[in-house]
């Protein structure tokens, strides 16, 4: 049981649908707003949504009092264990009350000795806690799990439902069975199709097989929970086409206890047609000379369904049907299943079922298994393609071909995030005596596994061997594997393998991105002035249609970013985020996501980036590798707050990391007006000429130079920056370099340059950027004097900030405008979290223009009751008039 009063945490997934539901949720939040009370019943099965519901209530509760409780069957046999709760989250509400219904209440919680109280006075005394918990805002009160409450609260909390006054208490319950009745209820039924499908897209890193999202959302009948255990507990073969032979979801043998033996033989067939398809069950079931009255039994234990789907009272209880078989029993469903397959329009399927089928090596099954790797990728991504890759190895009696699948199949299954199946497939082919191709082959899939799990120096160097080693042996292979690891070299900065891998790659043809790779080549021995026209053209000329190619296009993102062109950048990191998704490449995954959520951030979309950043860290836990910090730290900086963890010795002195790190320092010093720890971050870029993003530190130092006093180092900087804006030539770049330009002129001529960096970012992107750039013009205005003239681009920037999320740097322009003599909020939400319901809605009328009697026929009340509310909202938001409440409100705020 846990009570909270001050916050709720969030719903890790969006609400999928609930349209009606949450319209109707909405409606208590109305009618408290309007100064009067609700009580409502959230009623349903366990994992039907009901605290997903709740929890999304209370987050967007704005202007809201937010009062949880919830029950838990360890304290059901507790009296007055909810109360207690309530009482621990409103601890001065609970002093306030009169003596004896304090008294009575503390008493029944356990904080004071004393008889028990009368039950009629701890319901009056409750009710009292709740009124007077709702004088300043209107409450809600959520109690969750109800099934679970104590006896005594419940009755105490059921009676105070029934009697709650005319207060602005929203009291919502949330009950399994039926230990809360007699009250308004919501009945919750399953999701629709459409919304299991939009929840399974936002739950799942990368594309399902039709099929299979088809039979999972069948075997979960609408229940949400039963929908998102079934795909978590999966493995990642078993969701790319269902080609999961895992026998180690033992159950019970008890389960076919009782069964006759042909309806026996149909539950496993059932079990082990993965698409739940009717149509093919029953042709195999005729091959097995099984009837149809055979699923009569499976029907009456409950255990299956026949009808559109072929579905299980559970999902996992396919698998552990499955398991629980004997080989000979799922050696005859897989023959009966591969005959009842059509070999013309799923020949992949079929050969799967023929090679469950077989005992022993088959080379032709073999060669028909590889072959059909290709297709099962389409079909279920990388997963399914290592599912068949590994069956064929298995397949295969020939030694040296034997390795080279069971290594094709690990290198899958390690880029799908199925470690363990990647380290059992490696040791598969060592234990086959492999020749120096073989040996070379798994040296680069084990150095890659090990970059992807540190991506620390060694791990770099084991790319370059295994690379040695397959141009000794294979040199053709040799190219691609040199430009993996120069790849992972300028990622992580390790200069001296950089160039290295370049001059190997001088005696190969890498194929596919060459131009990429003679333009890092460039930038590496000659410096950012060589290199910026070949990286251009690399980037137009990008080849994106190589499927095998994807360190390249990684590589490209980072040249994209540091080119300066956002246009390139957007574009590439949205590619490739989707082809990522869509093959299942769930190890690679994290850093696409991180490099993505860096555009999102310049691009002042800091909620999107959150998510992004969220789902990279909790991909990266799920498959076994270290998150990548990058956008974190950036986001924390541009939010106004210090990084959640500082760079590691590894990621300090090199690098993305150490240039994001740098910079990422930079905005939150200039963001709080620290320029002095600006420069100190930065100024070491002016050594440097490397992949690291320097052009973005380089503005940063700049501001920090100028504001500190060190015009000489703001020059320098200013020079740096020049060089690489004008040979870039993008708006963002010529934008930030009129911005910084600006800083060290006066007069005209600084005007001008600051009026140019506007249009030319306000042409770009990149929000954030656009947003400083009229912040600098603001204050540059202000400090010649021209005051009123300051505020446009002050408020237009604070505006910017404030939706954003940026609060350092809307704290900074917030004392800029006081001291033009104009009064701004610091932050809405503060603002907001200051006003009720009926205040928001009333002071969001009157900055749109209305007038007091418009906003009184909207909102059906008096225009003398108009204002009256403004009257409060000018007091709580030290205002004096509506013509200053677009400084507080945003628009987006209703």
């Amino acid at each position: 049981m846990t009570a909270d009063g001050l916050s709720v945490p969030t719903p890790q997934l969006p609400l999928a649908g609930r349209g009606p539901e949450r319209a109707r949720l909405r409606k208590l939040l109305a009618t408290t707003a309007a100064g009067r009370s609700e009580v409502l019943v959230l009623r349903g099965g366990a994992g039907l949504g009901k605290t997903a519901l709740m929890e999304d209530l209370a987050t967007n509760a704005i202007g809201h009092r937010v009062v949880r409780v919830r029950g838990s069957i360890a304290e059901t046999g507790m009296a007055y264990a909810a109360l207690h709760l309530l009482c621990s989250a409103l601890p001065a509400e609970v002093a306030r009350l009169e003596t004896h219904q304090r008294d009575a209440l503390e008493t029944a919680v356990g904080l004071r000795a004393g008889p028990p109280p009368e039950r009629f006075l701890l319901c009056v005394a409750v009710m009292s806690l709740l009124t007077l918990a709702a004088e300043e805002q209107p409450l809600l009160c959520a109690v969750d799990d109800v099934q679970w409450l104590d006896d005594p609260s419940t009755d105490v909390l059921s009676f105070v439902a029934r009697r709650v006054g005319p207060v602005p208490v929203a009291l919502l319950f949330a009950d399994r069975g039926e230990r809360v009745t007699g009250l308004p209820e919501l009945v919750l039924g399953g999701l629709t199709h459409l919304e299991a499908h939009q929840l399974l897209d936002a739950a799942l890193p990368a594309a399902l097989d039709h099929a299979v999202l088809e039979r999972m959302i069948a075997e979960a009948r609408g229940n949400p929970r039963v929908l998102l255990e079934s795909v978590r507990s999966a493995s990642p073969v078993a969701l790319a086409g269902g080609y999961d032979a895992d026998t180690s979801y033992e159950g019970e043998p008890a389960l076919f206890d009782g069964l006759a033996p042909e309806s026996r033989l149909l539950l496993i067939l059932a079990a082990a047609e993965p698409m739940g398809d009717p149509v093919r069950l029953w042709r195999a079931a005729a091959r097995l000379g099984l009837e149809a009255s055979a699923a009569q039994q499976l029907e009456a234990e409950n255990l299956v369904s026949f009808g559109a789907w072929v579905v299980f009272r559970h999902p996992r209880l396919r698998w552990t049907i499955y398991g629980t078989a004997s080989a000979e029993e799922r050696r005859r469903a897989h023959e009966a299943l591969a005959l009842a397959t059509d070999p013309l329009t799923e020949p992949d399927r079929r050969v799967w079922h023929l090679a469950h089928s077989r005992r022993g090596p088959d080379d032709a099954l073999g060669d028909q298994l590889a072959g059909s790797a290709d297709k099962a990728r389409e079909r279920g991504g990388l997963a399914a393609a290592a599912a068949f890759l590994e069956r064929a190895a298995i397949c295969t009696a020939d030694a040296g071909l034997r390795v080279e699948r069971a290594v094709m199949a690990a290198d899958a299954y390690h880029s799908a995030g199925a470690v363990d199946a990647a380290v059992r497939l490696l040791a598969t082919a060592e234990l086959g005596s492999p020749d120096a191709v073989g040996r070379a082959r798994i040296q680069r899939v084990r150095a890659r596994m090990a970059f992807d799990a540190s991506r620390g120096s060694a791990a770099v160097a084991q790319l370059m061997d295994a690379a040695r080693a397959l141009e000794t042996c294979r040199p053709r292979l040799a190219g691609p594997a040199y430009v993996e690891a120069l790849g992972a070299a300028v990622f992580t900065g390790h200069v001296d393998i950089v160039h290295e891998a370049l001059a190997r790659l001088s005696e190969h043809q890498p194929g596919g991105n060459d131009r990429l790779i003679e333009g890092v080549a460039e930038l590496c021995t000659t410096g950012y002035a060589s290199a910026v026209e070949p990286l251009k053209l690399a980037l137009k000329m990008l080849d994106r249609d190589t499927e095998d190619d994807t360190r390249p296009r990684l590589l490209s993102c980072l040249v994209a970013a540091d080119l300066w062109d956002d246009a390139a950048w957007n574009e590439l990191t949205g590619e490739q985020l989707n082809l990522t998704r869509l093959t299942g490449a769930r190890t690679l995954l994290p850093y696409v996501l991180t490099h993505r959520a860096l555009v999102e951030i310049q691009s002042g979309e800091f909620d999107v980036a959150a998510s992004l950043v969220a789902e990279a860290t909790s991909t990266a836990g799920a498959v076994g590798t270290p998150s990548f910090p990058h956008a974190a730290w950036l986001l924390a900086a541009w939010r106004g707050h210090e990084a959640p963890a500082p760079p590691t010795p590894e990621d300090s002195g090199r690098g993305a990391a150490a240039g994001v790190a740098r910079y990422a320092a930079a905005v939150l010093a200039n963001g709080a007006c620290a320029y002095g720890k600006a420069v100190e971050a930065t100024h070491e870029v002016l050594e440097r000429d490397a992949f690291e993003l320097q052009g973005w530190s380089l503005t940063e130092l700049v501001e920090g130079a100028v504001r500190s006093g060190d015009l000489a180092t703001a020059a320098e900087a200013l020079d740096r920056l020049s060089e690489r804006a004008c040979l870039a030539g993008t708006d963002w770049a010529l934008g930030v370099e009129a911005q910084s330009r600006a800083l060290l002129r006066a007069g005209r001529t600084a005007e001008d340059l600051y009026q140019e960096a506007i249009e030319r970012l306000g042409r770009s992107g990149i929000r954030t950027q656009l947003a400083r750039a009229q912040l600098l013009y603001g204050e540059w205005l202000r400090r010649q004097g021209r005051r009123v003239d300051a505020r446009g681009p002050l408020r237009t920037a604070h505006d910017s900030f404030v939706t954003m999320g940026a609060d350092a740097f809307a704290e900074r322009t917030h004392r800029e405008l006081l001291a033009t003599g104009e009064r701004a909020r610091r932050r809405e939400p503060a603002a907001a979290a200051e006003l009720t319901a009926q205040e928001i809605q009333i002071a969001s009328l009157a900055r749109d223009g209305r007038s007091n009697p418009e906003i009184g026929i909207t909102l059906s009340i008096s225009p003398r009751t108009v204002e009256y509310h403004l009257h409060k909202v000018f007091t709580k938001l030290s205002i004096t008039s509506r013509t200053e409440l677009h400084l507080v409100l945003s628009d987006g705020l209703r």
